[in-house]
């Protein structure tokens, strides 16, 4: 081989070590800290080897993420990627090892590289990437949740959206995107399955077409909030004032007619007296228990109004004790 050969073998060897780093990032970031020193896995620390801080002109949207989550349920989710010069870019999202992502094959996502999983699965229990440099910047999968409640789950996503010139460099810009998924043991859980939209970024720099259906979603979650926090509320209150209206009128009517109850012979008195006057103080001390606890209001509200109902008949049944007996109650 002449020396001409072997001086451009050994050039070009050396142009293939330096642009290899910047070309392997199009098959996604690796799962170190990118060197940056800060000890952080890259979907914390953020794709630190372009620029050392993140940039609001990269738009991380994710759309599809539920509020609180079902044990063992799959969520549809779709992460889109936007800036206003740079056409395409890639991801890396974590959630920490919690629940499953899978995809299917048409996208263009694989397992992160350091888990040591094939680039070819489309499933996985590690962390996610682009498997290749993707233009326009989106990719749709399926997160499933923990087979058991494995209290709330963090979602960690970096994009960065580059200039596809093979190169790490200033010209490439990278944001991120975290939020909590709540545990099916949070009061949401059992009420709220809606699905959101998320993002982070400057929503100004783009032409953005407003997702109708992400609205509404948000406008009957919100009104759906309104009524179990004030609607079901007033309902019991009407209830409780029509009964006490009820029950006050019924006194007046009695003692304007002198139709009060019927006598009460005092050997079932006694024992009737004694369990509604139980059933009062224990009805008091449940309260009085829930409230100190921090319990929901409708909860130790609904206590104290049956101990107040049961007092009441503790009332009623000493006022039939005391009515005289009529020709009827001695025969």
């Amino acid at each position: 081989m002449s020396r001409i050969s072997i001086r451009f073998a050994v050039l070009l060897s050396l142009l293939l070590l330096v642009a290899g780093p910047g070309m392997a990032m199009h098959l996604g970031p690796p799962s170190d800290n990118n060197g940056d020193g800060s000890g952080d896995p890259t979907w914390r620390a953020g794709c630190t080897c372009h620029s050392s801080s993140p940039s609001s002109s990269t738009l991380v949207k994710l759309s599809g993420a539920p509020h609180a989550y079902e044990t063992g349920q799959s969520y549809t989710m779709t992460l889109t990627l936007e800036h206003a010069s740079n056409p395409g870019g890639g991801f890396f999202l974590s959630t920490e090892g919690m629940g499953s992502l899978s995809w299917t094959e048409d996208q263009v996502i694989r397992p992160e590289k350091d888990s040591g999983e094939d680039a070819s699965a489309t499933t996985t229990s590690s962390g996610i990437t682009q498997s290749d440099y993707t233009s326009p910047a989106e990719w749709t999968f399926s997160w499933t949740a923990p087979e058991t409640d494995e209290g709330d789950v963090a979602f960690w996503i970096v994009g960065n959206m580059v200039n596809d010139d093979g190169a790490p460099n200033s010209d490439d810009n990278w944001n991120s995107l975290s939020f909590v998924v709540n545990s099916p043991s949070q009061t949401s859980a059992t009420t709220d399955q809606s699905t959101r939209v998320i993002s982070s970024g400057d929503h100004s720099l783009f032409d953005q077409g407003v997702d109708e259906e992400a609205l509404e979603i948000e406008h009957q979650h919100a009104i759906s909030e309104v009524v179990m926090d004030t609607g079901v509320t007033w309902f019991f209150i009407t209830l409780t004032a029509l009964l006490i209206g009820a029950v006050v009128q019924k006194e007046i009517l009695e003692r304007k007619y002198d139709t009060g109850p019927a006598h009460l012979d005092s050997q079932l008195a006694y024992p009737e007296g004694l369990r509604r006057g139980i059933l009062t103080v224990g009805f008091a001390l449940l309260g009085l228990y829930w409230m100190s606890g921090g319990s929901a209001a409708y909860l130790w509200s609904t206590a104290f109004f049956c101990s107040a109902w049961t007092g009441y008949g503790v009332y009623r049944t000493a006022l039939a004790a005391r009515t005289p007996p009529t020709v009827k109650d001695m025969m």
